[in-house]
This record gives structure tokens, sequence and C-alpha cells, in this order.
């Protein structure tokens, strides 16, 4: 059963999110009454989902709704960390019946909500996604930082905290059901593959956005000769290494403004920004609007959404 975290600072208050370790997989953790994310950090596992069967080796993350169970058929020494979650944790307009109805994708658009594909989508093939080293490091760390979180709830802002690394976690999980293909240019019936070696760049970046990148820098990680990154990002996303990244900070600093309440200060840190000034001054540029008129605009604009969209 899905009890969700008891906030110490507010007697009888559930905060919808449980997080476990486990040093071999246990299906009794896997929770039908809210969505889950398994890690699965080392061995391997064959699993019946939905009657289909499903092979996984570590490291992997497999993504399940509410209406997908799991039967472990066998293992191989599976040690994973789980999260438990209802989607309305990452905000409370995302109930589970909202997420479901024929109107999510135009709430989505409107309010930036999170598609979470990788749950919902009935493709069996697409709720498990094999991870590199560098991106099981990532999601480790925002999982380990989202138990520390849960387990101290050091200060009111925990849950606030909390919410910040699982959007870290979502964020990952949606690009990489995407990302596998990018869309052709206009007029075109075909999509284009990313080549294994700028799809690990790409990824990097993302994991890193707390890191100065440079042309350099990634010249000194990957060894790829720089006028071939540039060459990379105009043939495969048409635009440049420099307006990737400023497009990369800007979305994740914007998730964070619409969805937590993190500072400044700490949006800087978490996207490679010197300080909450230069923060400030980035996200005008970007987005025209100060970050915290930004957050207000999105919190009015999610008051006003009607009953009638989301049944």
């Amino acid at each position: 059963m899905f009890h969700g975290t008891t906030d110490s600072r507010y007697p009888g208050k559930k905060v919808l999110i449980e997080t476990h370790y486990l040093e071999k997989l246990d299906c009794s953790y896997v929770c039908k009454e809210c969505f889950n994310i398994i890690i699965l950090k080392s061995g391997s596992l064959l699993t019946k989902i939905q009657s289909i069967d499903c092979f996984f080796t570590a490291p992997a993350v497999i993504c399940l709704d509410n209406l997908k169970s799991l039967e472990i058929i066998s293992d191989n020494v599976a040690e994973a960390e789980i999260i438990n979650f209802d989607p309305s944790f990452l905000n409370v307009n995302m109930q589970i019946s909202t997420i479901r109805s024929v109107n999510y994708e135009h709430l989505c658009q409107l309010h930036s909500f999170f598609q979470l594909s990788p749950f919902l989508t009935d493709n069996i093939d697409k709720i498990g996604f094999q991870l590199s080293e560098d991106t099981l490091d990532k999601v480790e760390r925002a999982f380990h930082s989202i138990m520390q979180s849960i387990t101290e709830q050091k200060d009111w802002y925990w849950s606030c905290r909390a919410r910040s690394y699982f959007i870290d976690i979502i964020n990952i999980l949606e690009r990489m059901y995407f990302n596998d293909f990018i869309e052709a240019p206009v007029g075109s019936c075909i999509k284009v593959k990313i080549p294994s070696e700028f799809k690990e760049l790409i990824s990097y970046i993302n994991n890193h956005l707390e890191q100065k990148h440079t042309l350099e820098s990634l010249y000194q990680h990957f060894r790829i000769n720089k006028n071939l990154i540039e060459s990379l990002f105009k043939q495969y996303l048409n635009t440049t290494f420099g307006k990737y990244l400023k497009m990369q900070r800007f979305e994740t600093a914007s998730y964070y403004l619409r969805f937590t309440e993190l500072d400044g200060e700490q949006i800087a840190a978490r996207i490679g920004l010197s300080s909450s000034q230069n923060f400030c001054k980035f996200f005008k540029q970007m987005s025209g609007m100060s970050p915290n008129c930004f957050r207000k605009q999105a919190v009015l604009n999610r008051k006003k959404i009607q009953l009638n969209e989301i049944q």
C-alpha cells in the first residue's frame, strides 16, 4: 500500500513520495496504487510486465504506472532503488485522473506539465532504458538527495528540495524516451538517428548542467574536435553548442521556478551560473521576465485551470 512520507513539521500531512534501497529487488515494494521508478544498479532481471516477458540488465531504469503489473521470473542479484510516487507530488493539478484525461496534452502545452510518457505508454519496449554509467551516476545522486531530504526533513523546505531532485530524474526519463530519434526537417517523412558519440555528449551536458561547459572542456572530456562538435550541433539539432547549453539551462530553471520554491542562488548553482544576480540576468535575457515574475505568473495560470479542462 502506498502511504507517502509523513511531514514531521505538519502532523497528518503526507508528501506523496517514498524511496527504498534494496540489496535484492522485491516486487512487494512496487506499489499498484501509484507510479514507480525502478533503478536497477547491478545484476539482471527477467520479468513479466502486462504478461509480456521483459529482460533488463543493469544499469537500467524501469517506469511503471499504477495499471502495469510486474512479476519477477528470475534475477541475478538485482540490487535496486525504487521510487514510489503519485504524480501530484510534482504538482497538485497532476492527479492520476487528470493525466489520463483527454485534455491532459493540452494542459502539458499550456502549463509545461510533465508528460510522464515512459509511464503512460502502452509500448512495453519503451518503459525501460539502458543507462550509461554517467546517467546512472546522475540518477543515483538525485535519488540519494531525495532520500536524504525525506529522512532528515531538516527544514521547512525539505519537500521542495526533494521535488527538485525528483524533477531532475523525470527530465532524464522523458529525454531518454524522446531522444532516440530527432525530427527531420519540415517536409521530410523520415526521422534521423542521433550518432551514439553525439548522443553521449548531449547526455553529458544535460547531466552536468552545474558545470562550466565550453567547447574546450568537451574536447578534453571526449577528444572530439571542437569544429566537429559545432558541426554535429548544426547538423542534428540545427543550433550551436552555446545556444543549446543556454536553452537546457533555461528549460531546467523554468521547471524549478514553476514547480519548486528554490531561490535564485540555489537554481544558479544547479544550472552552472555563479550567482543569483547572474541567474536573474540570464533568465530575463532568455524569457523577457524576471524569475520572480515568471514564477508568480506560472502559479497564477495554474490557479485558473477550470474543472471542465481536467475532467
